[in-house]
């Protein structure tokens, strides 16, 4: 992971977790997120090819230049990078993962921005099924984008995050620059 707010987010989840395979959505406390409100978003899975927005914090639906709840989540990826990123929130969803993309969003006129975004897993409640908490975190200036709107995602690499707050954690890393060959990095608390 690159940024902070991505490890800080990933560890409250563990914490909420516990024991138990994913936590109950009921148990987020917007409190405890509170530095990272402004780029979350909540998604849950509506079919195979449809993940909806539940909610989505201002400064993310602010960059998107529109409120995004509602929309569709994988629409907002760029064509050759949608079956990647179907793959990863499946991945979130069915097998209750956590997971960390590093990725570029792009204005309509290419102006790029580099950003990580992570997705947890969590239950929902009254047949929700699995919802997904994410968090878009720009690694670079916003300024960089001159005020235009973000219109695309293109995914660059993507990781299943494993381990938990008491042992190792492992990090099961795809590039997706170098035909999908597979590294794993392990680091130690």
């Amino acid at each position: 992971m690159l940024n902070a707010h991505t490890q800080k987010l990933l560890s409250y989840w563990r914490r909420l977790r516990g024991d138990r395979l994913v936590p109950r959505k009921d148990e987020i406390d917007p409190r405890a997120i509170k530095d990272h409100l402004a780029f979350c978003f909540l998604v849950q899975r509506d079919g195979e090819d449809r993940f909806t927005f539940r909610l989505a914090g201002t400064g993310l639906c602010e960059l998107f230049g529109q409120e995004l709840k509602g929309h569709n989540f994988i629409h907002y990826w760029a064509d050759e990078a949608r079956s990647a990123a179907r793959t990863a929130l499946g991945r979130v969803a069915t097998l209750s993962v956590p997971t960390v993309a590093v990725c570029v969003a792009e204005t309509a006129d290419l102006k790029p921005i580099r950003a990580e975004m992570i997705l947890v897993p969590f239950e929902g409640g009254r047949g929700e099924g699995t919802l997904m908490l994410g968090h878009f975190q720009p690694l670079e200036p916003l300024a960089r984008l001159g005020g235009k709107k973000l219109v695309r995602i293109r995914m660059t690499a993507n990781a299943i995050l494993t381990g938990d707050a008491h042992s190792t954690s492992e990090l099961a890393f795809e590039d997706r620059n170098r035909d999908a060959r597979h590294l794993k990095v392990v680091a130690s608390r």
